[in-house]
């Protein structure tokens, strides 16, 4: 079974492989050379050598045959999406045709790392005991900004990160579709009162205005984007003083089992320590966004932040209708109740 560790995992290296042919690597040429290796194999060892195939030999329909297959590995590679490398794409795509898709509640927990919700407290609890909590970032509107007001503020939010965050953060974006059919509902609505009924040039430049924003949307397929502060605190923060004797110690191997069970506190101080903690780190990020100009943040309360995490693995929107009321009743992923 493979491991699966809740915290962020963090590559050794980006962007180190060979390059052959201008942005193409190694694992490129693999990649497209792959489907003609697999044909030239399965030939020799599976087809006997006197099989004619059009009252040609096996090998002289072969090579071209090889051509296209180099052709098609080639087409794939030229097809890979820019964030990712070709090799990790086919494992990708061979990964997800070859495994299940839909797992029941109990191996779920396996996936999503989480062991319980306070929603009083505003505090999802993962499985190794740490303490995870939301702020939500609705960013100024950079769409008409100049060269040196990016340069402002990306300044600004590399002093936020030098000086406010002494701890470690994650941010996670999520894309939904516009509601369009909820933005032009009120306009359908007003086809139906008398003043337009009264007034023929309103109600058709209404119908004209709805028939023309449904085609611009659709044209240019406007979604919302909103973005999260993901930060967490671990049990071993509080225990032990930052560059302490203890806290060196509690990493030595066979030891530091020993001195992290020694100095533990009682569960339920340690947990409210751990809360204390996050509300702390949660503040200080939210106040250290608002002074960015024009950035507003805000705590996002448990239920909110659960349904978030739920939609990520999940895949698709969630609806539970009162969510405080599944939080108690429902599993995180799943249809049962």
């Amino acid at each position: 079974m493979v491991e699966r560790t809740p915290s962020k995992r963090i590559p050794k290296s980006l962007g180190t492989e060979t390059k052959l042919l201008g942005s193409y690597t190694l694992g490129d040429a693999g990649v497209a050379l792959l489907p003609a290796v697999a044909i030239v194999l399965l030939t020799q060892l599976v087809v006997p050598s006197s099989t004619r195939v059009a009252g040609y030999t096996i090998q002289t329909v072969l090579l071209p045959v090889a051509a296209v297959a180099v052709c098609v590995g080639a087409v794939f590679v030229y097809v890979t999406p820019a964030y990712t490398s070709s090799l990790d794409w086919l494992l990708t795509m061979v990964r997800f045709h070859t495994t299940v898709t839909e797992e029941p509640h109990s191996e779920t927990v396996a996936h999503h790392q989480l062991e319980r919700v306070y929603p009083d407290e505003n505090v999802i609890e993962r499985q190794d005991g740490a303490a995870i909590g939301l702020v939500r970032v609705s960013p100024p509107s950079m769409a008409l900004a100049t060269d040196e007001e990016w340069g402002a503020m990306a300044e600004s939010f590399q002093d936020f990160l030098n000086t406010t965050v002494t701890f470690p953060i994650q941010i996670y974006s999520t894309t939904q579709p516009f509601p369009v059919e909820t933005y032009l509902d009120h306009y359908r609505e007003r086809l139906d009162d008398p003043d337009v009924k009264a007034n023929p040039q309103l109600q058709t430049l209404i119908k004209r205005y709805i028939d023309w924003y449904e085609r611009d949307l659709a044209a240019r397929q406007m979604t919302i984007r909103d973005h999260y502060v993901v930060v967490t605190v671990t049990p071993e923060e509080i225990q032990f003083e930052q560059e302490s004797i203890l806290a060196k110690l509690s990493d030595v191997p066979v030891l530091g089992v020993f001195i992290r069970a020694i100095t533990a506190p009682p569960l339920a101080i340690q947990r409210r320590k751990l809360f204390t903690e996050l509300d702390e780190r949660l503040s200080r990020v939210q106040s250290g966004l608002r002074d960015l100009e024009g950035c507003e943040a805000r705590t996002v309360d448990a239920s909110d932040a659960t349904q978030i995490i739920g939609e990520f693995w999940a895949g698709q929107t969630l609806e539970y209708g009162d969510f405080d009321q599944a939080l108690r009743t429902r599993p995180l992923v799943g249809k049962q109740p």
